[in-house]
């Protein structure tokens, strides 16, 4: 069952001078999704859009959205405590329902994180997310690391990629397009 909790922060005539903020929350099964937004004079400044799980081991799965000066970027966390990773770049292995993810990223204590900039594959990785009802990190020598239900995964990536495109003012399919056409990536 989804819920949709709306937080709204102190207002500007209690602390005047003083921002004010905004967040939604939704569980839907394993899933949450989470935006934020501030607002200053008036004006409504969003911050990300976020979908994340967390799997039995406490490894936690975070996908991100933002507005960009051109779009959008995409950024996708892999966060364990228990992790002590060097500052290096890391090849991740992810194994979504049936399909294989080799990623490139970047590691550091205990985070590991890929970061797409004008990269059409986003789509179809969140689409994979979306539709299946697994996925799985894989070690370089094949062991997993981690296994993360995607329950409630449709919903969560539906409000996340909703919430960024209402920020932008187009499709994420579009605004890829468009950078592909003008050459630009971003």
């Amino acid at each position: 069952m989804s819920r949709i909790f709306r937080l709204v922060a102190l207002s500007f005539t209690l602390l005047a001078g003083v921002p004010a903020f905004a967040a939604e929350y939704h569980k839907s099964g394993d899933w949450v999704f989470h935006s934020s937004a501030f607002a200053t004079d008036g004006d409504v400044t969003w911050d990300a859009c976020v979908a994340s799980t967390t799997s039995m081991d406490g490894t936690e799965l975070t996908l991100r959205l933002e507005p960009a000066a051109d779009g959008f970027e995409a950024v996708m966390g892999l966060t364990n405590d228990g992790w002590s990773l060097g500052a290096e770049a890391a090849r991740i292995r992810l194994d979504i329902g049936s399909g294989r993810w080799m990623l490139q990223g970047e590691a550091t204590g205990a985070e590991a994180r890929v970061a797409w900039t004008g990269d059409a594959a986003i789509l179809p990785f969140l689409e994979d997310f979306a539709s299946s009802s697994f996925a799985v990190l894989m070690a370089r020598d094949g062991a997993t690391v981690s296994q993360f239900s995607l329950r409630g995964s449709r919903k969560a990536i539906e409000a996340m990629t909703s919430c960024v495109e209402a920020q932008i003012g187009q499709g994420l399919a579009e605004v890829l397009a468009a950078a592909e056409l003008d050459g630009n990536p971003f």
